[in-house]
Parts: C-alpha cells; structure tokens; sequence
C-alpha cells in the first residue's frame, strides 16, 4: 500500500488540519492516510482540551483513515524527542510519504537545515552557542545561518518548520526510505490568539473555548464541534495546565530541591529557583514567567512542570530511548481504509492494540511494560479536574471504528 504519515496533536483538530489532510492526500495519491497523534498530554507541554478519542474520532470526519497514539512520555517532550518518536511510529506500518505542515515549502532547504544538524560538529557548535546564554533556539539559529547563510534565517526561526526538519532528521536516523509532502500553512500564525471563524490557530480556538466563548465555532470541523461539546457535557470542563497547580505545587514539595534535580529537563540552578516560587503564584503563567530566562523558553518550561507533575526522571527518558519500548501501534480511531492499513501493518510483523486483550493476544505482558504502566498512570492523571473521573481507563475503552467514507 502507498501510505501517507502525518504527526499531529489536533488539539483540538480544526479546518487547518482538515486542510492539510486533503492536500496531503492529493500531493501522495496515497491509499490511505495513518495519523501519529499525542495522546491525553500534548507536546506544548500540557493535557490535552478534550480526551485522545474524541480528537481522534474527530481527525477521521476530518480525513484521517487511522489515528495510532505517539507514546508518553515523548507526546509532550521537545521537537526533537516528538519527531524522533513519531516516525518510530510511522515506521512500524511503514509509510512511504511523511506530510507536515510548515511555513516553508522548500523541501531542499529543509534537507539542508536537517544536515546541519546531523553534522559531526553540531554538538560542538551548539554548545558554544549556549555557553553564551542563549536559549537552544537561538544557538540552533546561530550555527544553522553560519553555515547556510541568512536565507536559511526565517525558515529556521518558524515552529512549524522547526519540526518539518525534525521529522526529515528522524526519517534520516531511523532509515524510513520516504518521499516529503510539505503543505504550506495557511490563515493565521502559529502562536496567533485572535479568532475570525476560518483557519484560526490552535492556540487562539483553545484560548477562546477556555474563555467560554462561542466565537471559535465556524473554526472547527462539524465533528471538533460535537466533541467538545460532547466532552464539555460529560466532564463540566475542560482541561489545561492551570488545572494542576496545586498538585505541580505538592509535587515540588514532595520532590524537593535535591530530587528535582532527577526530572527529565531540570537543570542544577533552575531546581532552587521552582522550589523557591512554590505559593507565590495563582496561576501557571505567572509560575512559568518567574522562572523564564534566556536559558529557558516558555515553552520548555511548560513540559518541564509537566515532567514534574508525571513524575518523569532523567533516567526514564534514558531508559526509553535506549531500548525499543514497543513493538507495537496503540490505535485510536479507525475507519475501513484505516483497518486495510491495519491489516498491512501486521503483514510486516508489527503488532495492533485495539483494546486491552490485544497485548495478550500479541504475547505482550501489560502489567510488566514499563511505557503501558506510564500510559495508565498519566491518563488517570489526566482526569483528575473533573467531578466525574475515569479510571484505568486504558484497561476498559477500545478504539473507535467508525463507518464512514473519507473526505476526498
């Protein structure tokens, strides 16, 4: 089969992403489309609005055929790390086209970014760049225009773009042979917080459905629509960052200054500086901002009180990346084309999970899996805010299968 990956969050998914899903789908001629999707806890560092299989469910309305799940704890960790396990998932099908959104379309450019980084001296070059106080960003930039030149300047500066090359990196490492379909973003910017009813940001919809407002609607899909309403009905809310201050709080106590120095991203230094903010803040962006620096985005701060509050050590990290964590695909959602691809993928040795008997089906022992005991524990966690909590809910809710025709 001629299968394009896409890797997404989709939270929560919108007309930019049904969009992208068409011209995607176009550009490869493909027979189907397998999305790789962040499960309850998203790679901005934070949970999810509304639960994995309600933004699921909505990416197949919106031209998805399969939606498989981007493992804990790399869904919310930084470009790299995201990308990096995304196409170990993509591989496992394999696909033989990877489409992303980005701000550029030149493919090249990107392959030539992407090799910058892969050199032998990046380590060294980056280095000295953040020897000086820059934010890794700024040092990536630095060492990427000092080889390239000044052209190379925009393109590397965009976040789309950021893990456009991410992604072409990964293909690189993990000897996925496939061909590239950038899809021009269009609409509003990224990080964009105004709303106008037609190709909005993610982060401005978010923004507006947390406000209470209805301004969002002609933003969203049909599908979106219905599962946040849907959400929203059953739970009486929905879910951000802010909702977990008191636990991030007891969480820092709990740790203290010594065993913060064990999470994933925390440096010696930045440690004193959480521990002494504890109380002083009602909300998380002020947390946040009395911790930033030049050292350290507004982003990484967010997945490093994330790693925080799901207790995610430097150690685990090491262990997950060092040996191969699964050697199967979690599904989702699904529809007919999506269970064709299914059934391709285990031609090609790669085990699906479906529901919870599927491990054992597959020979695999969930109870000792070090990534499902991180999965359970983490969306258990996720639902904490509410009134009416699940539990365990990775023992008991199957994917989605859902009979519908693709939008083409």
């Amino acid at each position: 089969m001629k299968i394009t990956g896409v890797v997404s969050e989709y939270n929560p998914f919108h007309k930019g992403h049904e969009y992208q899903l068409k011209v995607a789908r176009e550009k490869t001629a493909c027979d189907g489309v397998v999305v790789v999707m962040s499960g309850n806890f998203v790679q901005r560092g934070e949970p999810a609005i509304i639960d994995k299989y309600r933004r699921a469910e909505a990416a197949i309305y919106g031209g998805a055929d399969l939606v498989i799940e981007l493992p804990v704890p790399f869904s919310f960790q930084n470009a790299e790390m995201f990308a990096n396990a995304a196409v170990k998932e993509l591989k496992k099908i394999p696909v033989s086209d990877l489409s992303f959104g980005c701000e550029s379309e030149d493919v090249e450019l990107l392959k030539s970014i992407a090799s910058v980084q892969l050199s032998p001296r990046f380590g060294i070059d980056i280095k000295k760049e953040m020897d000086k106080g820059l934010s890794y960003p700024s040092a990536l930039t630095n060492v990427v225009v000092s080889v390239l030149g000044t052209s190379s300047n925009d393109v590397i500066g965009s976040p789309n773009n950021v893990l456009a090359i991410e992604y072409i990196k990964s293909t690189i490492r993990h000897k996925l042979n496939c061909d590239f379909a950038p899809v021009k973003r269009i609409g509003k910017g990224h990080n964009d917080i105004t709303v106008s009813g037609r190709y909005d940001s993610a982060t401005a919809i978010r923004k507006n459905i947390l406000s209470g407002s209805s301004e969002h609607i002609n933003s969203l899909t049909e599908k979106s629509n219905q599962s946040i309403k849907s959400f929203y009905n059953e739970y009486n809310g929905f879910n951000n960052l802010n909702n977990y201050l008191d636990i991030i709080y007891y969480k820092i106590l709990e740790l203290g200054i010594d065993g913060l120095n064990n999470i994933y991203e925390v440096s010696e230094g930045l440690n004193n500086k959480i521990y002494e903010n504890v109380f002083k803040h009602s909300n998380i962006d002020d947390f946040i901002m009395s911790l930033k620096s030049k050292r350290y985005t507004y982003s990484k701060l967010r997945r490093m009180l994330l790693n925080i509050l799901l207790d995610i050590k430097k150690d685990d990290i090491k262990s997950f990346m060092l040996t191969d964590v699964t050697n199967y695909i979690k599904i989702l959602a699904f529809n007919d084309i999506g269970r064709d691809i299914i059934r391709y993928a285990k031609s090609n040795g790669t085990a699906v999970i479906n529901r919870y008997s599927d491990y054992n089906k597959n020979n695999i022992n969930a109870e000792k899996s070090p990534l499902f005991k991180l999965t359970n524990k983490t969306t258990n966690i996720y639902y904490i805010p509410f009134e009416d909590r699940n539990i365990n809910e990775e023992y008991k809710k199957n994917a989605s299968y859902l009979n519908i025709i693709t939008p083409r």
